[in-house]
């Protein structure tokens, strides 16, 4: 009597454990070919995916790779397939394929996503601006999406636009089926560049002159690519007035006002040299003279009196 207890016991328990051990297991059915609309291949939008559902819901979402290029094509076999659920916790001997043994995979390229104009336009500014200490900050909005007329494959093509605001660059991304444009967006970034620039280190008075101790350099992001130049701000005159702290603008500054060398009615000396014959005389100035300045000469009495440019 004990021993038939202990076997019909033994009976009931062994096909509950089968039966928890098929119910946990993913079946995974592969097609020879698929088409997504996403950048990101994910499981579930490769293969039909069978089994406990909380198990089915964390299979489906695992990444199986990424198109990078329009008019790729992906070929993912089961061995990739299974690495990739490894890595997303689950385990291979919970897996059971059928079907092809490998899938390919393409996108729908007659629809661009905003995220791929997006990235083309950047990776084309980033070539464009290679080597320049230069911070290049995505739009606010990500461009809309492009659905292009019929099924064909659509191509893109980044040109340069027209940069007319100060701190912008603006990359448009041709969209081109057979060769013929279809369309074009524009993508407007936010650039800034590190430069070194002038700083007051003090307050500065309109009219005063800006001396090497009144200013230090320091590196910022601005707007322009140009660095200041010391020399074209280290001696000249500040039109307005410029608080400690600020960073220099050219406009602020005017060069300083070169010395007079000649008063008027100042007595000079007129010298012609030809290289042949050398020719002094005496005059008298007009008007106040700086170097390089031609001011007008007296030159004797009247009525002989001429007037010289010198």
């Amino acid at each position: 009597m004990m021993n038939k207890n202990v076997l019909f016991w033994i009976g009931l328990v062994l096909p509950a454990a089968l039966c928890a051990g098929i119910s946990s297991r993913l079946e995974i059915h592969l097609p020879r070919t698929v088409q997504i609309e996403e950048d990101v291949i994910e499981l579930g939008r490769v293969g039909i995916v069978h089994g406990p559902r909380e198990l089915v819901l964390q299979a489906d979402s695992v990444p199986l790779g990424r198109f990078s290029a329009p008019g790729q094509k992906i070929t993912l076999d089961r061995a990739t397939i299974e690495s990739c659920l490894a890595g997303g916790g689950i385990s291979t001997r919970r897996v059971r394929f059928s079907g092809a043994e490998q899938v390919i995979v393409s996108r729908n390229d007659a629809k661009v996503s905003g995220e791929q104009l997006l990235a083309a336009a950047r990776s084309y500014l980033e070539v464009q601006m290679a080597g320049q200490d230069a911070l290049i900050e995505d739009p606010a909005q990500i461009p809309t999406a492009w659905v292009a007329d019929g099924s064909e494959p659509v191509e893109l093509v980044v040109l340069p636009g027209q940069n007319r605001i100060s701190g912008k660059r603006t990359v448009v991304v041709s969209l081109r089926q057979g060769g013929r444009e279809t369309g074009r967006v524009p993508v407007d970034f936010e650039v800034l560049f590190c430069t070194r620039q002038a700083v007051a280190a003090e307050d500065i008075a309109a009219g005063e002159v800006v001396r090497r101790e009144r200013i230090r350099f320091e590196t910022r992001k601005t707007k322009e690519s140009r660095s200041a130049d010391p020399e074209g701000i280290v001696g000249s005159i500040a039109r307005r007035a410029i608080a400690a702290g600020r960073v220099i603008q050219a406009d602020w500054l005017v060069p300083p006002s070169p010395p007079v060398l000649v008063q008027r009615r100042q007595k000079v000396i007129l010298k012609l040299d030809t290289g042949l014959m050398s020719i002094t005389a005496s005059g008298e100035a007009m008007e106040e003279g700086v170097v390089g300045q031609v001011i007008r000469v007296k030159r004797g009495r009247r009525p002989e009196e001429r007037i010289i440019l010198g």
